[in-house]
């Protein structure tokens, strides 16, 4: 009869336990079978342009470590909405992904009017795919040789600097400098960067703030001067510019690019996603691909891209209204 009792009182509780390991088992059992089919890497920029160019370079990397082919899929337009809207609209399972920049992932929030999406709701950093450093020039008819000298000058007379756009980062890095000092820096928006770099160039615009990608070419050309770049460490294409913050500490600026997820997804695929990506960082040729675009490997883990997004969301907030800047 105890035995009886026994089992009758012990049985649900082996139930339970073994419903429990069952339940446990499926997110294991999911992530060893993912993915069994094609992913999709929605771009929110135009064919062709540095977004585009990086997402392949990644893209057809990734495929390698996963064993299935990443497809991408432009969906360029409003600051980042159209690609947000198809993000959202995906279903949940690692399957389809995004790649924006810290522009659409942090600034928006603060710079786009009545934006259709809310990055700090709408997408789940998954893993950063490279760093771009930002870089200050000026034209080789100007005496600043270097970022102290350029401090100087703006802080005895007005200096206008060149943005690619009134709210765009090239605009609140100079918003900084003007915060640490330089405070005759005067901000010249342009439509884009190619008619700010052809002013500079051409002695009209002393100073250009941009992607490091943009202002390459005219720096290797010998017609601008790079005083400094917006990366922790040395960029690997001019490693005898200094950083920002080796003049200014604590002046840290980094661009990036990075793979996010719509929310739901399952914390196991994207566990791997951002494994495999770290991984894909590594190959030491993806370098050689992506330095074209002014762009550098870069890995971490997902805590480390929530720090680094949650970090730039304060710092951008406090730019934005220290300029006074209106969303658009």
């Amino acid at each position: 009869m105890r035995r009886t009792e026994r089992r009758r009182v012990f049985a649900p509780a082996a139930g339970a336990a073994l419903l429990l390991a069952a339940v446990c088992a499926a997110p294991a059992a999911l992530a060893q079978k993912w993915p069994t089919r094609p992913l999709t890497l929605i771009v929110p920029g135009a064919v062709g342009s540095s977004t585009d160019n990086i997402a392949r370079v990644y893209a057809d990397r990734l495929a390698q470590q996963l064993g299935q082919p990443v497809v991408i899929d432009i969906k360029a337009g409003g600051n980042g909405a159209v690609g947000a809207r198809a993000l959202a609209a995906a279903k949940p399972d690692g399957y389809t992904l995004m790649m924006p920049g810290n522009s659409i992932i942090v600034l928006a929030t603060y710079t786009v009017k009545n934006a259709s999406y809310d990055p700090e709701k709408d997408f789940v950093p998954v893993a950063q795919v490279v760093a771009i450093p930002f870089g200050i020039a000026t034209g080789n008819d100007q005496p600043m040789k270097t970022l102290a000298d350029l401090m100087a000058v703006a802080r005895q007379k007005e200096v206008f600097f060149g943005s690619p756009g009134s709210a765009s980062i090239s605009r609140l890095i100079g918003e900084w400098l003007k915060q640490k000092g330089a405070t005759g820096l005067t901000n010249v928006a342009y439509p884009s960067s190619a008619p700010a770099h052809l002013d500079m160039m051409g002695g009209r615009l002393p100073v250009m703030i941009d992607g490091l990608g943009g202002v390459a070419p005219h720096v290797k050309s010998g017609k601008v001067r790079l005083l400094a770049v917006t990366t922790p460490q040395r960029a690997k294409t001019f490693p005898d510019t200094p950083t920002a913050a080796e003049t200014i500490p604590g002046f840290v600026v980094p661009g990036f690019f990075a793979v996010v997820a719509p929310p739901g997804t399952p914390n196991d695929v994207i566990e791997i996603l951002n494994r495999e990506s770290r991984l894909v960082a590594q190959d030491p040729r993806l370098n050689e691909r992506y330095e074209v675009f002014g762009a550098e490997a870069a890995s971490g883990t997902r805590a480390d891209l929530d720090r680094l997004i949650r970090e730039q969301r304060v710092l951008f907030k406090g730019l934005v209204e220290q300029a006074k800047i209106q969303p658009e």
